[in-house]
């Protein structure tokens, strides 16, 4: 026949630390002091401070994490501005180049057309001013 045996003994100590129930526990010699070492164990770790300034210290990681999005955000928001202004720059001097490529081609297509034809705006003045001045105009 099993024999069933209550305890009915309590731990001794009053542990206030986590260590001093890890103490109690390992020198317990029967079943309801270990049960009670565990209770006051977690009973301690609960009102421990030890929790509570792990907890302030989640509840600050927490507020850096807000706080790192936040910059991330500014950050991409910048480079996204930057990547447009950078963008509208090179159009501009795409602009630019393309507007003296034009200029430079109209000059050369007029020295050009001056060697080739004579028919170039310079040399048209000149041949239209010396024969108004033959006619006396």
């Amino acid at each position: 026949m099993v024999q069933v045996y209550k305890d009915i003994t309590k731990v001794q100590k009053d542990a206030k630390k986590v260590a001093e129930i890890a103490d109690i526990i390992r020198h317990a010699t029967v079943g309801s002091d270990v049960r009670e070492a565990m209770a006051q164990g977690f009973e301690t770790i609960d009102d421990s401070e030890v929790i509570n300034h792990l907890i302030s210290d989640v509840d600050k990681l927490t507020d850096e994490i807000i706080g790192y999005r936040s910059d991330v955000k500014n950050l991409t928001a910048l480079v996204n501005k930057s990547i447009n202004d950078n963008k509208t720059n090179i159009e501009n001097v795409g602009k630019l180049n393309q507007e003296t490529l034009d200029k430079f081609d109209d000059d050369w297509q007029e020295k050009i057309n001056r060697i080739i034809l004579g028919t170039d705006l310079p040399t048209l003045e000149r041949i239209i001013d010396e024969k108004l001045n033959e006619r006396g105009v």
